[in-house]
């Protein structure tokens, strides 16, 4: 019985010795299997005879199909070996800026928004910009947001609305919206003149208007004009005078009201009738003149008094002669009569200043002259009222 234990004992030593020796032949198929462990009687390095491998050792040594079989996972860019090292870096630098900015004030950057200050002390009721007509921000004066206040001024022996404006730091055109001067250039002493804190321009609410509408015509924000009249709320009644703060008056409307609204259409001459009630010089009966005469030599050229479109031209033997006629837009037209010749066409547009013609003595008329007229909405107005001092 011992021997038969012992007998097997030295089969499995053997066993395990093809197993390690089948191993290494099959990771060096040229070498020649060895018997280095077993039973002492077998250490003589006898070599062994080829051995049929299983067919499990087989499938092990089969060759890779040439398409890798399907994987779930994901495959990654060979750049992004090359991006990864560099995000914690970038995290970092983030970390610096928001540090540095604050997330609050690089938010309100990216989003073009303003920020209400962080000193509670510095916080006022109104905003820190306002848009201008064109949608960029400007400055804010605060004293445009509060309510209008005047101050009177009478007005002293050759004081001007010139030089007065020029003293309380506003437009002439405020103080001409503000008060009513029918002529600038009569401005009486003893005259009491209402003065604003501010520049701007009065309104008077006509029907149709609103709030809305006024502020987009003038380009002014709604709390501003709320804030300046003490309004508190938005409803207008008509003939409501509203004071639009930092408004400026047009340029005509600014000439027209400073006596300035045309140009002398002589450069150089002499008076010899006004405007108004006078003898008639051929008739000799009290006649109105709707113009002035000024004269000059001959030939001597005719200017356009402002810019504008050419709306008529005739020859009138027994009155005007050869003249014409200028529309300048907003109801003003001027006449120019008597001349020796024309130098433009019918719908012509011409510009301040421009040659339209000749001076000379056409039509019914006592010597060489200009016979010039100002025409507003189809009445006559006498043009000394809308031309400049001489």
């Amino acid at each position: 019985m011992r021997g038969i234990i012992e007998s097997q004992r030295v089969g499995d030593r053997v066993r395990a010795g093809y197993t390690i020796e089948r191993s290494a032949a099959r990771d060096q198929p040229d070498a020649t299997p060895l018997v280095t462990r077993g039973p002492a009687r077998l250490e003589a390095a006898v070599p062994f005879p080829a051995v049929q491998r299983p067919d499990r050792l087989e499938r092990r040594r089969r060759p890779a199909p040439a398409t890798a079989p399907f994987s779930c996972r994901p495959r990654v860019p060979a750049c992004a070996y090359a991006i990864l090292p560099a995000i914690p870096l970038a995290v970092a630098l983030a970390a610096m800026l928001l540090t540095a900015v604050g997330a609050r004030e690089l938010y309100a950057r990216w989003m073009g928004v303003a920020l209400p200050a962080s000193d509670p002390a510095s916080l006022i009721a109104i905003p820190a910009v306002e848009p201008t007509a064109g949608g960029e921000p400007m400055s804010i004066d605060p004293a445009r947001y509060e309510s209008i206040r005047r101050t009177e001024y009478t007005v002293k022996p050759g004081d001007t609305i010139s030089e007065i404006a020029y003293a309380f730091d506003l437009h002439p055109g405020t103080l001409l919206s503000i008060n009513p001067i029918d002529d600038v250039r009569r401005l009486l002493p003893g005259t009491v003149l209402s003065i604003p804190d501010r520049d701007g321009l009065f309104h008077a609410v006509q029907p149709g208007e609103s709030l809305d509408s006024i502020s987009r015509a003038y380009s002014a924000g709604l709390a501003a004009i709320l804030d300046a009249n003490g309004l508190q709320t938005d409803v207008l009644q008509i003939g409501d005078a509203l004071f639009i703060p930092g408004a400026r008056m047009n340029e005509d409307r600014y000439l027209l009201a400073i006596g300035e609204l045309f140009q002398w259409p002589l450069r150089s001459f002499r008076f010899t009738s006004r405007y108004g009630m006078r003898i008639h010089p051929f008739l000799g009966t009290w006649h109105f003149h709707n113009g002035i005469d000024i004269t000059n030599a001959v030939g001597t050229p005719v200017l356009a008094a402002r810019a504008g479109r050419v709306v008529h031209i005739e020859s009138q033997p027994s009155n005007y002669g050869l003249f014409v006629i200028l529309d300048h837009g907003d109801g003003f037209r001027t006449m120019y009569a008597h001349l020796d010749s024309i130098a433009v066409r019918l719908n012509e547009r011409v510009t301040t200043s421009q040659l339209i013609g000749r001076l000379g003595s056409t039509g019914r008329s006592t010597g060489p002259h200009l016979h010039f007229s100002v025409i507003n909405r189809g009445r006559w107005e006498d043009p000394l009222r809308h031309l400049p001092s001489r």
